[in-house]
C-alpha cells in the first residue's frame, strides 16, 4: 500500500475511535437510557417550540441560537482526540506506530475536522426539515421565513466550519502541552481559548448571539473581503500550530 493509503488508513481509524473507554466503563448509565433521555429532550424541544410557533411568538431564526456553544464543543472535540489515548493507555502504541508524528498528529486533525463537519451537516439538515415543517402546517409562518432560517444557518456554519482547522489545531496543542516538558502552559492555553471565544462573540459591529435577532430576507455570504483572508490566515496558522504538535510530540514528550 502507498503512502497516501496509509495515511487515509489512519484517518479512517481516528474518525471511527469511539473515544475513552475508561469513561464509557465508569458510565454506569446504560446506553438504552441515554438515548431514552436524549429522545426526551427532542421531543420537549420540539413541543415548547411549536407551542411558541402556534401562538405566533417564535422567530425561527432564532433557534440556531442553541448551535452557539458549536465552537466550544469542537475545541473539546481536538483535545479528546489526542487526550484520549493516555485515558485508554494506549499512547504507547500509538506513539511506537511506524509512522511520523507529523502523519499522526495530522491524522487527528483531519478525522477531528470531518467529524465536525458531519455533526455541521447534520445540524443543518435538522433545522432545516423542522423550519420547513414549520412553514408548509402553521399559516403564520411561510417558505420565505424557512429560507431566511436556512441561509442565517447556513452563513453560520460556513464560519464555524472555515476556522474549524484552526479551532481543532489550538484544541490538539492545549492536549499535547499537558503531556510534554511545556505542561505548565496547559493552563493558560485554556484560559486564553475559553477568553478567546468570549470575545469572538461579544465583540465587533455586529456580535456574534445577535446575528439571529430580527433576520429577514437573509443574505447569503454576508461577509467582507476581511474573512476569506482571515480563513486563509487560519488555515496557515493551524497548518504551523499542527508541525508545534508534531515537535512536541517527538522531541519534548513528557512520559
Amino acid at each position: 500500500m502507498n503512502s497516501f493509503g496509509l495515511f487515509k488508513d489512519l484517518i479512517r481509524h481516528e474518525f471511527r475511535n469511539k473515544g475513552s473507554w475508561r469513561k464509557q466503563s465508569r458510565n454506569r448509565l446504560p446506553r438504552s437510557w441515554r438515548l431514552v433521555y436524549f429522545s426526551l429532550f427532542l421531543i420537549a424541544a420540539f413541543a415548547i417550540s411549536l407551542y411558541f410557533a402556534l401562538h405566533n411568538e417564535l422567530e425561527l431564526t432564532r433557534l440556531w441560537y442553541v448551535t452557539l456553544g458549536l465552537p466550544y464543543m469542537i475545541v473539546f472535540m481536538g483535545v479528546g482526540m489526542l487526550r484520549r489515548e493516555w485515558e485508554n493507555d494506549t499512547y504507547g502504541w500509538w506513539l511506537t506506530l511506524p509512522y511520523p508524528r507529523m502523519w499522526l498528529i495530522s491524522a487527528k486533525w483531519i478525522a477531528a475536522i470531518l467529524q465536525t463537519i458531519v455533526v455541521i451537516l447534520l445540524l443543518f439538515v435538522v433545522g432545516s426539515l423542522y423550519a420547513l415543517f414549520i412553514s408548509s402546517t402553521i399559516q403564520a409562518y411561510t417558505f420565505a421565513d424557512a429560507a431566511s432560517f436556512m441561509i442565517a444557518g447556513l452563513n453560520w456554519f460556513v464560519m464555524i466550519i472555515a476556522f474549524t482547522p484552526l479551532v481543532i489545531a489550538l484544541g490538539l496543542l492545549t492536549a499535547s502541552t499537558k503531556y510534554s516538558t511545556l505542561r505548565p502552559l496547559s493552563p493558560i492555553l485554556w484560559i486564553l481559548l475559553m477568553g478567546g471565544g468570549s470575545v469572538f462573540y461579544w465583540s465587533g459591529d455586529q456580535r456574534i448571539y445577535e446575528q439571529f435577532h430580527h433576520v429577514h430576507n437573509g443574505q447569503w455570504f454576508p461577509f467582507t473581503w476581511h474573512f476569506p483572508v482571515a480563513v486563509l490566515i487560519s488555515w496557515v496558522a493551524a497548518y504551523a500550530l499542527i508541525r508545534l504538535n508534531a515537535y512536541l510530540l517527538e522531541k519534548k514528550l513528557s512520559i
